[in-house]
């Protein structure tokens, strides 16, 4: 790859990592960007075969066949990006939640759009497939389970789930860690407990668990997206398509946060400045993604070009 590519990849991980920590699906973005069918291939190329080149020495063949230079390029583009997300996102969110909500709304909707475009002939077998995965992705959306549990294998449970918005478009990672009743317990606890000597133990009790299921999570699931899209494509996308719609409760930007943050109350916006200007964002989100996708259109068509000017 050339450096041009390193840094186009970069700064698509980093556009992963950044939706990686609040309700959105980084695996809607991956799809988006153009990296979602190359990133879980990468993945599930990590295999026993793959680690016993490692284990021989034989790195430049590791390297080839596990896509290694692009996968460690996008998992660092991704870690900058939640970083700078913690560090500065989230101040914009408490001033602007309404408007970057309304943003990812217009995201969404676009990438429901741009995702159907890619099916082929549409039945509807697929129709029913979509509506059951809106179903699905909605009730997740509004039913929560309010109670923090650190029980080993339910933290396992726990990253397994959460690692899903990783690969997976149309769900957030973030968000079924509140349904799960376990997003303050990881993230405002032990993530916190690990920067201190004194609580690292305490904090690593609770991180380690749920790192062995993420990884566990990403690596499993990872074959069967890449299966289902080699196999069943058109239903795999008529599903995502699904989950995504069935997703935008939790961008709803009129909601208000009950409790112990694990439920919403929601409620109609009034017509005010606010409300035009949150249509604005959510118009902008949209355009983004139509942007985005025409740009990659563009660019599978030159290189199908060039692939039949040399046959």
């Amino acid at each position: 790859m050339t450096i041009r590519q390193y840094i186009s990849i970069f700064f698509k991980g980093m556009a992963m990592g950044i939706v990686n920590v609040i309700p959105v699906s980084s695996g809607t973005v991956s799809l988006i960007i153009g990296v979602f069918e190359r990133f879980i291939n990468s993945i599930k190329s990590l295999n026993l075969k793959a680690f016993k080149l490692l284990f021989k020495g034989e790195f430049s063949e590791f390297a080839k066949r596990t896509d290694f230079k692009f996968l460690m390029t996008l998992i660092i583009g991704i870690m900058a990006g939640m970083i700078l997300t913690a560090i500065l996102l989230k101040a914009i969110f408490k001033k602007y939640e309404v408007y970057a909500y309304s943003f990812f709304i217009g995201l969404i909707i676009a990438s429901v759009v741009y995702v159907l475009g890619m099916i082929g002939k549409k039945t509807p077998k697929m129709y029913v497939l979509m509506f059951l995965a809106i179903v699905a992705s909605f009730f997740l959306s509004i039913k929560t389970n309010p109670y923090p549990n650190d029980n080993f294998l339910y933290l396992i449970l726990c990253g397994a789930v959460g690692a899903l918005g990783m690969i997976v478009p149309g769900i957030s990672g973030s968000h079924l860690m509140l349904l799960m009743g376990n997003y303050e317990l990881i993230v405002t606890q032990a993530i916190p407990q690990i920067a201190k000597l004194s609580t690292f133990g305490q904090g690593a009790m609770v991180l380690l668990p749920f790192v062995i299921g993420a990884i566990a999570s990403i690596i499993s699931v990872s074959y069967l997206l890449s299966w289902l899209m080699k196999e069943y494509r058109n239903e795999t996308l008529s599903v995502l398509s699904g989950f995504m719609i069935g997703s935008l409760p939790v961008c709803y930007p009129w909601k208000e946060v009950l409790p112990g943050m694990y439920d919403y109350s929601f409620h109609m916006p009034q017509m005010n400045v606010e409300f035009f200007m949150a249509v604005v964002m959510a118009v902008v989100g949209a355009s983004l993604v139509l942007i985005l996708s025409s740009i990659s259109k563009r660019k599978a068509k030159r290189q199908s070009q060039k692939l039949i000017a040399k046959s």
